[in-house]
């Protein structure tokens, strides 16, 4: 979605004439690949759970068509996407799941100022294909009114109101809707002569008042009894959640690309067991290596804390469920990638995904490797 503000943000602020306007102009990307996974169901293990890890070859294929251009005085960005996995273990056919996704960005400036207004919308539907519900299917909406105030080449700050809308199709009572505002200011710090080196800093802040389909819980565990899910007692008050993040990254451009960002999350919540600190850091480099091969690497340390203990499954209640890839724990990612023509490329992928900040009877181990090929026109 940054990608896709950037576009229109430039857009908006390019001085072409209604007489010289550019053409639209279109990108078609498609992948499709094999990956062998070793916990496609992405369960923790452990004394006193009955789950275990299922191994299993997967299927990847989707795509992705992007179109920018200009239209009522303004520039826009219009992406829709599908990415389906498809499991071939028969025991783990929930994990057959495709997910469908739209976004939309326009933005406008303001005569000859440096502000711009514009609006913003996102849709997903995750869609289960060999069983009723699927594996963490969801589906999501958003809309936003915004707001953009730049000062030359080297400040944008970016502000987003608007309505969130999440349905978890395996648990309606985790359904939630509520409005939401965040700013992000980007900063290009240093940028010598003839640009092919650049530092730059983006900042985000976010907050999102969380209604729910549910009522809340209270605890009625013991005086000095452990917490646990056996001893939650319904109340009636329905369940609100204030979601609070910011965060920090810094990106460095030059013979390689390195990143290294830092995200807090707090969810406060007035149903018991549902509050939690997320520290989030990652660290990413990408450089040219022999062969014509592009390597990256990436690094995720994730530690939560949960306020009332932990009464709920991690993965389950705080998966920030945007995609079909990600597990919402610590890891570490190499990827390769090689240009075969000027449309084609291969890439690969090696990942290990662990739970540091579990507890002592469980724990999370996934690894996955990945080949495929994309192509880009």
């Amino acid at each position: 979605m940054r990608r896709v503000l950037c576009l229109c943000v430039a857009a908006a602020f390019g001085r072409a004439t209604a007489s010289a306007q550019p053409a639209a102009t279109s990108t078609l990307t498609a992948e499709g690949g094999a990956e062998a996974d070793s916990n496609v169901g992405r369960v923790e293990t452990g004394e006193g759970l009955d789950t275990m890890r299922v191994r299993a070859p997967v299927l990847r294929l989707g795509f992705r068509l992007d179109r920018r251009g200009r239209a009522a005085r303004g520039g826009y960005a219009l992406g829709a996407a599908m990415l389906a996995r498809l499991v071939t273990n028969d025991d783990a056919k929930s994990e057959n799941v495709s997910l469908f996704s739209g976004d939309l960005r326009w933005v406008r400036t303001l005569g000859k100022r440096p502000i711009a207004v514009g609006f913003g919308a996102a849709y997903a539907d995750a869609v289960p294909l060999s069983t009723d519900v699927g594996a963490r299917t969801f589906r999501t909406a958003a809309a936003d009114a915004m707001l953009v105030l730049r000062k030359g080449e080297d400040r944008v700050l970016t502000v987003n109101v608007g309505p969130r809308y999440f349905a978890y199709k395996p648990e309606r009572a985790y359904d939630w809707w509520g409005p939401s505002i965040s700013a992000r200011l980007d900063l290009n710090l240093w940028e010598p002569s003839g640009g092919a080196r650049s530092l730059e800093l983006a900042g985000v802040v976010g907050f999102e008042a969380r209604m729910f389909e549910s009522v809340a819980s209270a605890s009625a565990c013991a005086d000095g009894a452990p917490p646990s899910p056996g001893c939650f007692a319904p109340t009636s008050l329905r369940r609100r959640d204030r979601y609070q993040r910011a965060g920090i990254e810094l990106t460095y451009t030059g013979s390689f690309i390195a990143t290294a960002g830092y995200l807090l999350t707090v969810i406060d919540s007035n149903s018991y067991g549902q509050s939690v600190v997320r520290h989030r850091g990652t660290m990413s480099a990408t450089t040219e290596l022999p062969k014509k091969l592009i390597g990256t690497v990436l690094a995720t340390l994730q530690i939560d804390r949960y306020l009332d203990g932990l009464v709920v499954q991690k993965d389950l209640q705080h998966q920030e469920y945007t995609n079909l890839d990600d597990a919402n724990r610590s890891s570490l990612q190499f990827r390769l990638a090689r240009r075969v023509t000027d449309a084609w490329s291969l890439e690969g992928r090696v990942a290990i995904w662990r739970d540091l900040g579990g507890t002592l009877d469980t724990e999370y181990r996934r690894e996955l490797v990945y080949f495929g090929g994309v192509y880009a026109k």
